[in-house]
């Protein structure tokens, strides 16, 4: 988050004390129901304003903010169109698990060690669902709410719809399931790009290694704005 301290209505030392909680992880703050109503009171706001025009909405969202964006699409009727980002639709704690199975599958920890990160992965999500125990971890809060499945709510929503990704992010590589969902229900109002040895932020990826000096951010957000104006 960006914001200009000379002009935040919080003191230095209050500043530094919301980031010590951040960081520290007890922070009650972080939730995927919070954001998307703290952006639909602005929306809400903003839509009484003279000077904006309501006539169209495209909300979008990269990663995290994908599951933010999904959820004001299913709340916000306003919404025109929405985009997504390096998305998980299938939740979030899923690709924890992937990532050591595919870990195992590489060779880079055993199978044995797979196994036992997996089941601490169950453990970790028992107590994240176990309500006695969430309430009292704000990381467990968090998990568990932005660990939910979105996929009925996009589904749900029958406006345009992008979706873009790249193969090298283990986050969103089940986006490559998406359109069948769509195919299924008999529904067209998906578009999709997949950004080939490209990671989590579209950076290129050469010979396993990801190369901070070949963006392709540019590109990405190029194609969806001309798609969103079409």
């Amino acid at each position: 988050m960006l914001y200009n301290r000379k002009k935040s209505k919080f003191s230095e030392h209050q500043i530094v004390n919301i980031l010590k909680e951040y960081e520290s992880g007890k922070s009650t703050n972080d939730f995927l129901e919070n954001y998307v109503h703290r952006a639909i009171t602005v929306l809400k706001f903003l839509s009484k304003q003279k000077w904006v025009d309501n006539s169209k909405l495209v909300v979008a969202g990269h990663s995290k903010g994908s599951k933010v964006a999904v959820g004001i699409a299913s709340k916000y009727k306003k919404v025109t169109k929405l985009g997504l980002f390096s998305a998980n639709l299938f939740g979030r704690i899923d690709q924890n698990i992937r990532k050591h199975r595919k870990d195992a599958e590489l060779g880079v920890i055993s199978w044995e060690s797979a196994d036992k990160k997996i089941e601490n992965e169950y453990h970790y999500f028992r107590d994240a669902n176990d309500i006695s125990i969430r309430d009292t971890n704000a990381n467990l809060i968090s998990w568990y709410s932005f660990s939910r499945p979105q996929l009925k709510e996009l589904l749900d929503f029958n406006k345009p719809i992008y979706l873009a990704y790249a193969t090298g992010d283990i986050a969103s590589d089940l986006c490559d399931l998406v359109p069948l969902y769509f195919i299924q229900e008999h529904k067209k109002n998906l578009t999709f790009n997949r950004y080939l040895n490209m990671e989590h932020h579209f950076f290129e990826i050469n010979n396993g290694k990801v190369d901070h000096n070949k963006p392709h951010w540019k590109e990405v957000m190029s194609s969806f704005v001309k798609w969103t104006i079409e």
